[in-house]
């Protein structure tokens, strides 16, 4: 079976409380948002990920109810990949933790195996050493090949991921990401010195839209007026709409329209729950709406 997108990263479990109240856990993971929303869009999409054996058998069928190719997930003993956060009645996010667990394991076998009928690559939060090897495997192979990192490891790891960059097709990332590894104060300023290292550049900055710098251009997309209840994971599902919609036409401009759209609809509920709801109709909504 031919493959647009093979996605490597973490499916994680979720533990959110909202101004102290605990929420269930639910699923997520930069791999679920990404393949989530790009399967929503139509793309066939396949995971590499590992898990342990608390994770959720219902988190599977979550994501195999959106068609999403789980063949090259295994599971391991141990605990998955869990994230904790709190938020504040702002949605801005009080603490938070991260456990990595076995989610920092990731089968080189599975991967080789997928990338053959892909189109295009995504690698989600993983460590920088894990992303080199992939990284080296998608090398020569034709494919479309995305990153994304997180801010902790921007901030602290910046002089391993730099090294990195020119061998990716599109960067994703937020501004203050963009900042930390960069080490530069402003957002514009950042992307322009990202854009000499990639060829497409992707700083997501929520209810302000997105800057794509497309080969040393600087544009800016809009975002679409959401209600807010949860904004973890809108950047992993904003990439996943991104390269859905970026492999079936070809234009970047169009492809951040749909990232912003499935962003705007990922962020109305808890985790994946509203995008895994949604179809490409609802993001056709707000993509072509005329004002």
């Amino acid at each position: 079976m031919t493959i647009d997108l093979v996605v490597a990263g973490k499916l994680a479990i979720d533990e959110l409380s909202f101004k102290g109240t605990p929420h269930t856990p639910v699923l997520g993971g930069s791999a679920a948002h990404v393949a989530i929303a790009a399967a929503t869009l139509g793309s066939k999409v396949a995971v590499v990920s590992t898990i342990g054996n608390d994770f959720p058998h219902k988190f599977l069928q979550m994501l195999e109810s959106k068609s999403v190719d789980l063949s090259g997930v295994r599971q391991q003993p141990g605990r998955s990949a869990h994230f904790w956060a709190d938020f504040a009645q702002n949605r801005t996010m009080n603490s938070y933790r991260l456990h990595f667990g076995v989610g920092n394991r990731l089968s080189f076998r599975f991967f080789s195996e997928r990338i053959k009928k892909a189109q295009a690559v995504h690698l989600g939060i993983l460590p920088p050493h894990i992303q080199r090897a992939l990284i080296k495997r998608v090398q020569g192979k034709n494919k479309l090949l995305s990153m994304t990192t997180i801010f902790h490891q921007a901030k602290t790891l910046r002089n391993e991921i730099i090294p990195q960059l020119p061998f990716l097709d599109i960067l994703f990332l937020n501004s203050v990401e963009a900042m930390f590894l960069t080490q530069l104060d402003d957002s514009k300023n950042a992307i322009e010195h990202l854009g000499e290292l990639v060829p497409i550049v992707v700083v997501t900055q929520g209810s302000d839209g997105c800057l794509v710098n497309h080969q040393g251009k600087v544009h800016h997309v809009a975002s679409f007026h959401s209600n807010e209840v949860d904004v973890t994971g809108a950047g992993d599902s904003f990439a996943g709409a991104f390269l859905a919609s970026y492999l079936q036409d070809n234009d970047i401009i169009l492809a951040a329209k749909w990232g912003n759209a499935a962003g705007a609809i990922n962020v109305q509920g808890v985790g994946c729950t509203r995008l895994l709801k949604a179809k490409r109709s609802d993001l056709e909504k707000l993509v072509f709406r005329t004002k």
